[in-house]
């Protein structure tokens, strides 16, 4: 990922759920902010129409779901061919 996106559909980690968010790129990081919280109750299932993928591995980064906010090393934020 090497650009900003507002309004993505990511597709959280190896679930099959989305949800919406704006991707910033600081540095050597992807910035990735939820509308919202993501919880299991929240994220839209089945996964479908996602633009980016948010990967927790090999680094987990920070991740706060309850606040809606992922900052993870810019490799683990993949942007998906349409």
């Amino acid at each position: 990922m090497s650009k900003a996106k507002m309004g993505a559909t990511v597709q959280y980690c190896g679930h099959d759920g989305t949800f919406v968010a704006d991707i910033f790129r600081v540095g050597n990081v992807n910035v990735v902010k939820a509308n919202g919280p993501v919880t299991p109750d929240s994220i839209r299932r089945p996964a479908q129409n996602a633009t980016h993928h948010l990967m927790d591995f090999p680094l987990a980064g920070f991740w706060r779901p309850d606040i809606g906010v992922f900052v993870v090393p810019k490799a683990q934020v993949k942007e998906l061919k349409q």
